[in-house]
């Protein structure tokens, strides 16, 4: 396992080829001071910001980018144009043949989580683009080729946590 000291925390908006560049108020976080061939935590980084409301672009391209628990609080918190954004950024930043993971969570954990705050109420009460259609939107208005449930044959899930993963191709 990993030690925490080894991480090194940069505020650099610059997407060098360790980085994940996502948004604004960004911190990238290296897991590993020299990366290695065969050491994944030497090319794997993590970056923390706004990545919705983010205005500068990146030219890096990925093969697989992860959006799992938090389609949700983007769109209780961005409303339907969050989204769409969302799912627009990450259709650019993978490269041809990318993967996109998405989890989305059900309308009946929206509808648990819509008061945590004025803009979380508004935004429910405006959403018309409810979880069902985000196959279909990612699809056919996006532009992913495919799409494939990846969680079908799993078995023993954890109560909660019994959502589809689905696995969008680029």
């Amino acid at each position: 396992m990993m030690k925490a000291s080894k991480a090194q925390v940069s505020d650099s908006t610059d997407c060098s080829a360790n980085n994940i560049c996502i948004g604004s108020n960004e911190k990238t976080y290296n897991t590993a001071s020299s990366p290695r061939e065969d050491d994944i935590f030497g090319r794997v980084s993590f970056k923390k910001e706004n990545f919705v409301a983010s205005l500068h672009g990146c030219s890096e391209k990925y093969d697989a980018i992860l959006c799992l628990s938090v389609s949700k609080w983007i769109h209780l918190n961005w409303g339907d144009d969050g989204l769409i954004t969302l799912f627009v950024k990450i259709w650019r930043l993978l490269r041809p043949g990318g993967i996109f993971v998405l989890e989305p969570q059900p309308w009946s954990s929206y509808n648990r989580n819509r008061q945590v705050s004025k803009t979380a109420t508004l935004n429910f009460n405006n959403i018309i683009l409810r979880p069902h259609v985000f196959r279909e939107i990612l699809l056919d208005k996006i532009g992913f080729r495919s799409a494939e449930i990846v969680t079908d044959s799993l078995s023993g899930t954890v109560a909660g946590f019994n959502r589809p993963i689905i696995a969008f191709t680029k």
